[in-house]
């Protein structure tokens, strides 16, 4: 019987499921941010949306899963993260030696950091679009008004912009790096393009609430 922690464990299986996670919570974030941007063609066509996914009858499966991803992918990061710091530790001066000539930059040396606060973020974010202030319970909550009730105060938007900055940061460095998971050797187009993939989401996501500032 194949010993279960030791294919959890292993450095080529755990960078692939990193990758994997990754890349499925960013296709989350793609169709999620889409759905967005109907609170600005009507009241009806966003709250409809809205109404739509809380009637799921599998809603529950799906924040499970998701929650499950973002926990795992975030625990791996942590982890690969605490353990090549240990390596380095033990093989001494001539790894981090190296280290200062690698493609290493803020955005994969505080992966672990912004994992962490996007995990923390998104939980807030789900309570509180799921159980929030509407008067009316369930899926005939009036998340249309809510949302343009919530981006009317400043503090609340800068905030939101700054996690989302928080976001850019961590798909800057994980997409940029994505193909890596995979076993794909460096490929400088790979990683500008998975950059401007990460550009984009970021924007499209940072702008959002910035825009319900300003029209609404």
């Amino acid at each position: 019987m194949p010993n279960i922690f030791a294919i959890a464990t292993n450095p080529v299986i755990r960078t692939v499921m990193l990758g994997l996670t990754g890349a499925f919570l960013v296709f989350f974030l793609v169709i999620h941010i889409v759905g967005n941007y109907l609170i600005f063609v009507s009241p009806e066509a966003y709250n409809g949306y809205s109404h739509f996914l809380l009637s799921l009858p599998f809603l529950p499966v799906i924040e499970i899963v998701l929650l499950v991803c973002f926990l795992y992918h975030a625990s791996v990061g942590v982890w690969s993260k605490l353990k090549n710091r240990l390596d380095a530790r033990d093989r001494g001066y001539a790894i981090r030696r190296n280290a200062r000539h690698s493609r290493r930059n803020l955005a994969s040396r505080t992966a672990h950091i912004t994992g962490s606060i996007i995990l923390v973020a998104l939980i807030v974010h789900v309570i509180t679009m799921k159980y929030g202030e509407p008067d009316i319970p369930g899926p005939e909550r009036d998340i249309y008004n809510y949302v343009i009730d919530m981006f009317s105060s400043l503090p609340v938007v800068a905030a939101y912009v700054a996690v989302l900055a928080i976001l850019g940061v961590h798909l800057f460095h994980g997409l940029g790096t994505l193909y890596e998971s995979f076993g794909i050797a460096h490929r400088t187009w790979m990683r500008r393009l998975g950059q401007a993939v990460a550009l984009i989401l970021l924007a499209a996501y940072a702008i959002f609430p910035v825009l319900v500032y300003i029209m609404f």
